[in-house]
């Protein structure tokens, strides 16, 4: 299994206008209090990665409770949206919309270079070295027409790609080699066998992402590629914010896995993981403005010792440790199924 140093992989929320960003949090918090006044007809998960039944209150964000599981560690909300609801949201809300309409669009040249174009080399060269005879390609990700576009402009070898996303057709019509099918998770497998599927930060907001992972297994051919990347609850970001980490706003991060989960889960025989990763390159300087942000709360010693009192270069220094050791909060893998 392959690690990955010190790749700039960065997130949405460090491209964006901070102002923006505020908006849309505030934006979000109120559609939740509004939308889901009625939770009845919520569904419950157990943890999404090890399926142990044993949680640990955690914190509540934007009057969503979190627990943690006392198994693999993962953290996620229990009781959560449907998909049908979960698909509203992001087709129909005041927030997806402020999120389309002006986030996207207010950072676009800078998510192409900073973040869209490094992901798109990285999916052509593992189709290259692992599965270099892929043709058919399914997308889960959400916001992902320009990646699609970039890997049907730049693979020498033809790809068909289905766009499956569930505002894909927001972003683009059907034209050339991709074709535009926002489709629920039940119907995956029904667009036929794929040789690679993506799932760029799917994982997180899934209703269920044991009935999503099992979509994906069915829907993909054996020796076939899943390309995910996903926030981690194991990173040291979220691990010393916790509830004040800023990467938790739900429904986008409603599973927070391990990385220890992720490897329970993709274990084999079924599949084999090709490479995982943990390149996030902000994990400190998060947590060093938090610590800016309110130098009176009763931060531990040590985050204090390894973070407020170290200069520029030992601060970079412990990021390339952290991401050495698949300790930042953001991961990504390439895993074949091997049956």
């Amino acid at each position: 299994m392959k690690t990955i140093v010190s790749i700039q992989d960065i997130s949405e929320f460090d491209i964006k206008p901070q102002a923006e960003i505020n908006q849309w949090r505030q934006i979000v918090e109120k559609e939740i209090t509004q939308r889901w006044k009625n939770r009845s007809d919520w569904i419950q998960i157990l943890c999404p990665t090890c399926s142990q039944n044993n949680p640990v209150p955690a914190f509540d964000c934007y009057s969503i409770s979190y627990v943690e599981c006392s198994a693999c560690g993962s953290l996620y909300a229990p009781s959560r949206p449907g998909e049908a609801e979960l698909w509203s949201w992001y087709r129909d809300s005041k927030p997806s919309h402020f999120w389309r309409e002006k986030m996207l669009s207010a950072s676009d040249s800078a998510r192409l270079e900073k973040m869209i174009r490094p992901r798109a080399n990285w999916i052509l060269d593992c189709i290259a070295e692992y599965n270099p005879s892929a043709r058919f390609v399914i997308d889960i990700s959400p916001h992902s027409r320009a990646l699609l576009d970039l890997l049907v402009d730049e693979n020498p070898k033809p790809l068909e790609i289905i766009a499956a996303g569930v505002t894909a057709d927001f972003e683009g019509c059907t034209m050339d080699r991709i074709k535009v099918q926002p489709t629920l998770t039940a119907d995956l497998p029904l667009l036929g066998s794929a040789d690679v599927v993506i799932a760029i930060d799917s994982f997180n907001r899934a209703a269920d992402p044991h009935i999503l992972l099992g979509a994906v297994d069915k829907t993909l051919a054996p020796g076939g590629l899943v390309f995910i990347t996903a926030t981690v609850a194991s990173g040291f970001e979220i691990q010393s914010l916790w509830e004040k980490s800023p990467s938790i706003i739900p429904p986008d991060k409603l599973n927070l896995p391990t990385v220890e989960g992720l490897k329970q889960y993709f274990a084999e025989p079924n599949w084999e993981i090709l490479e995982l990763s943990t390149p996030g390159m902000l994990d400190v300087e998060m947590v060093y403005r938090a610590i800016q942000a309110e130098p009176d709360e009763h931060w531990p010693r040590v985050i204090r010792g390894l973070v407020q009192h170290a200069d520029a270069d030992g601060r970079t220094s412990l990021v390339e440790l952290l991401q050495s050791q698949h300790l930042t909060s953001f991961a990504r893998l390439v895993i074949k199924k091997k049956n």
